[in-house]
């Protein structure tokens, strides 16, 4: 137990550093919608409302449309997720009013024709480490502390880990260092958005969901904690949707064959999560508004979207390159070689694990295991589902999007291979694992990221 403490919090600390290099030496708003995610938090912090819309549309390439680039387009989106930026941000205004930036810098006129060459799609005045932060350390701040909350997820899988696995927790260090060296994971959660947030409300989701399936007598208060936890997300961001059925799930996999115990647990759940959805759409009119936009004009159907031709181009940069390495505005690329392989050996654990789970049908032993490792499969796998629908109205394959299901994406792809290796090869395993990610996470940082910018 207390070598496992030690290996967490290694990987708390070596986590911490890579995202404060990632917040330092990615230049301001040269990650995905930062100022889009500023724009909200500084409107939040101002108003203690959702904000209104801004009436701002796109109406040319995104890459020319500064009008639009640079406003809070970003809307729409539920309030809770900024709130934690809202509070930093008003934090800096009363302290240092003057290092949070109002306006953006103009567009760089090279990135539309070659972005992968021209890296910023920002003008900025001076491309050196320290002067790019000159006047904007108030964004710096907000960035490193926002990154904080990736210790939640990184927890999550430690303490899932050791759920699943009986005796001993090398699966849940081998997951939670998977997921902190994971370089998307580092570059995303050191940039101001409200998904930072909303990842650790997922963890913490799929966390009590497993804590679940150890005791009985305590699935009413795990159903409550459930309930809040997933109407928290909810207000963080609406594509939260789908984590509700994981709180379901949850809920009849601690009884499968007793169908008459659901019901306390499901109004649980279900209770709080109308009450917070219900009354933050009460209390404000500009939340109302925003829901009326989501259905009406986010989630519509694209017309060409139901096409095998659409369709095929979705997974593979969902699931390996804006999965593992793609930073910038997605622009500045890693070999490809480093996320096929990441993938490749997380493709193999995910296939082991389906066989172990299969055998493990015939071991009462393993029932309380089992029951998680599904509950964890079938979160992955509505996560993938919600992401997909999204970009059937949306297209845009990220593969952040898919980060609240980190934690079981990470634990089902070692607890297969757990179940094969005796206790010195798991502790092999779980080393080597972590090496290659952390290796990974290097080389994108100082030989991608680094030279693109600088």
């Amino acid at each position: 137990m207390h070598s496992h403490r030690i290996a967490l919090f290694l990987i708390a600390l070596l986590y911490c550093a890579l995202t404060f290099a990632y917040a330092v030496l990615t230049p301001p708003w040269e990650s995905p919608d930062e100022p889009a995610h500023y724009r909200y938090a500084a409107e939040l912090a101002a108003r203690w409302c959702p904000p209104v819309d801004p009436i701002v549309r796109q109406r040319d390439s995104f890459c020319r449309d500064y009008a639009y680039v640079t406003s809070n387009y970003e809307w729409f989106q539920p309030a809770l997720g900024y709130l934690p930026a809202a509070v930093v941000y008003k934090a800096l205004e009363i302290l240092a009013p003057n290092r949070l930036p109002r306006e953006m810098p103009p567009f760089n006129p090279q990135f539309c024709p070659n972005a992968f060459v021209y890296h910023n799609l920002f003008l900025h005045a001076n491309l050196k480490v320290l002067e790019v932060w000159r006047g904007n350390w108030g964004v710096l701040v907000l960035r490193i502390t926002l990154s904080l909350m990736g210790l939640v997820v990184i927890y999550a899988a430690y303490r899932t880990g050791r759920i699943v696995e009986k005796d001993g927790g090398w699966l849940g260090i081998a997951a939670a260092g998977w997921i902190a060296f994971l370089p998307q994971f580092t570059f995303i959660n050191a940039n101001v958005r409200s998904d930072t947030f909303t990842n650790a409300i997922a963890a913490l989701v799929f966390l009590i969901a497993a804590l679940m399936q150890t005791s009985t007598q305590h699935t009413k208060k795990y159903s409550l904690c459930l309930g809040v936890l997933l109407g928290i997300g909810l207000l963080s961001k609406y594509t939260f949707i789908y984590m509700v059925l994981v709180g379901w799930l949850a809920v009849i996999l601690t009884a499968p064959r007793s169908p008459r115990t659901w019901f306390l647990p499901f109004v649980y759940i279900t209770a709080p999560i109308v009450i917070l959805v219900g009354a933050y759409h009460l209390a404000y009119d500009e939340a109302r508004v925003a829901l009326v936009y989501t259905f009406t004009a986010t989630l519509q159907l694209r017309p060409d979207a139901l096409t095998w031709h659409y369709v095929r181009e979705i997974p593979k940069p969902l699931l390996i390159d804006l999965f593992f390495a793609r930073f910038g505005w997605a622009n500045v690329t890693t070999p490809e070689t480093w996320s096929r392989l990441a993938f490749g050996m997380w493709g193999i654990g995910a296939c082991i694990t389906l066989v172990q789970a299969g055998r493990s049908l015939r071991k009462p032993e393993a029932a309380q295991s089992l029951k998680i490792i599904v509950l964890l499969g079938v979160g992955m796998l509505l996560a993938f589902g919600g992401v997909v629908r999204y970009n059937l109205s949306n297209f845009s394959p990220q593969g952040r999007y898919l980060f609240p299901a980190l934690v079981p994406y990470a634990i089902f792809g070692f607890w297969g291979i757990w179940q094969m290796l005796p206790a010195r090869g798991r502790i092999a395993l779980g080393i080597t694992a972590n090496a290659f990610m952390f290796a990974f996470n290097l080389y994108a940082l100082f030989f991608a990221l680094i030279p693109a910018y600088y």
